[in-house]
């Protein structure tokens, strides 16, 4: 006989913690554990099991004489929920943001890409036929030696400024659009990762360093635990749904578990800066700004994001913190995004700005004829001696 479930009684969040409160204590325990990114043991649920703890003293291995205190044991328990918790947490948290931060670059993007064909069709008459083009082939597009083959032919006065212009707004755009197809990609991947992160149950080994138990009672202890609470669930559906209208065929209860309780949104964590991407904080906030105004090289661009966005581990840095350096760039790079919004007409004066041909006094060095060298100090021309192998007269007594 197949088991179903109805249409009309959608498993919610509320619906999944009732059923686990209603299971024996030990299954309840376990199954919060296995769900800890989204649920947490209670006080009641953390004295279970320091008191279910095997006695360390009958332990293989050099064990202590005397008994571990209560006191000491739950203390140990909290911190191991905490710790496992919060990676749990941060895991989920960076693709979160990475999905946030592409959001509003692929909206600052587009709104960049509108106003650079606006003003190739408006100013630069461009038709609609060579923009399409353009677009098709941005792919392939090498903006490098063409820009250094407009800048050649501007200096030698085979093209006009005008044409200049015009030729590297084109440019600009097939940066633009490849830009665009980046971001979707990485968009894309990083809705993945987080779809997979709030799917992950904890490990056994994992639930087993929590527990303080080992390995084999905890594998019986889990297959009994896991029966419980699926066998509740379905119970409590067909229970709530049983009038209702008709059937489908029964979803895996334990996945849609992970997928329902997912739907929370994930917590904020308080983390500080960790060296690494830069060497200090303001270098970092400096790269971000530019990367969040889309001023950073094409080159450079694909370079900084993996700096951003991979997990960190190392031997100085923990499996416990590989998180934490992304997390706080993301962060940073999230509430520079909410403070810049720029309007279409502004983006329309910065690609202008951007694509104009340098005058030719720009591009020669100003004169520095009337500043003076500056002086060396007595302390700085003192080590200049030293190091030249003169003796320093101030040393001499």
């Amino acid at each position: 006989m197949t088991t179903t479930t109805l249409i009309h009684s959608p498993l919610t969040s509320e619906l999944i913690k009732s059923v686990i409160e209603t299971l024996p204590v030990q299954s309840r325990i376990m199954v919060r554990l296995l769900l800890l990114q989204y649920l947490e043991p209670s006080e009641d649920d953390v004295q279970f099991i320091v008191e279910d703890q095997p006695d360390s003293r009958f332990m293989a291995g050099d064990q202590p004489e005397t008994k571990k205190s209560l006191v000491a044991a739950t203390r140990e328990v909290n911190e191991r929920i905490a710790q496992y918790s919060g990676f749990l947490r941060q895991k989920r948290e960076r693709p979160w943001l990475q999905v946030e931060c592409l959001k509003k670059q692929m909206a600052l993007t587009d709104l960049t890409i509108r106003a650079a064909e606006g003003l190739l069709t408006s100013k630069f008459h461009v038709d609609r036929a060579e923009l399409k083009d353009r677009k098709q082939s941005a792919v392939s597009a090498l903006p490098r030696p063409e820009i250094r083959r407009l800048e050649r032919a501007l200096e030698q006065e085979e093209i006009t400024e005008d044409n200049y212009h015009r030729d590297r707004m084109l440019i600009e755009y097939q940066t633009l659009i490849r830009r665009r197809e980046r971001q979707r990609r990485r968009l894309r991947n990083a809705e993945q990762e987080y779809e997979l992160s709030g799917l992950a149950p904890l490990q056994d080994h994992e639930v087993a360093h929590i527990w303080g138990i080992p390995l084999g009672s905890l594998s019986a202890r889990k297959v009994k635990a896991l029966t419980h609470y699926l066998s509740a669930l379905q119970a409590r559906l067909e229970q709530e749904a049983e009038a209702s209208g008709p059937e489908q065929a029964q979803p895996d209860l334990w996945r849609e578990t992970f997928r329902v309780l997912s739907r929370k949104p994930s917590q904020r964590s308080i983390v500080t800066f960790i060296p690494g991407i830069e060497r200090t904080e303001e270098a970092l906030i400096e790269k971000l700004k530019t990367f969040a105004d889309g001023s950073m090289p094409e080159a450079t661009e694909s370079g900084f994001w993996q700096l951003i966005t991979r997990v960190h581990d190392s031997e100085h840095s923990g499996p416990w913190h590989s998180h934490a350096r992304a997390i706080f760039a993301l962060q940073r790079l999230f509430a520079i995004q909410a403070d810049s919004e720029p309007t279409l007409d502004e983006l329309e004066e910065d690609l202008l700005k951007a694509t104009r041909p340098k005058s030719k006094d720009d591009a020669l060095p100003a004169q520095q004829a009337d500043e003076q060298p500056a002086e060396l100090s007595e302390q700085a021309l003192g080590v200049l001696n030293a190091l030249a192998g003169e003796i320093d007269d101030k040393r001499t007594t």
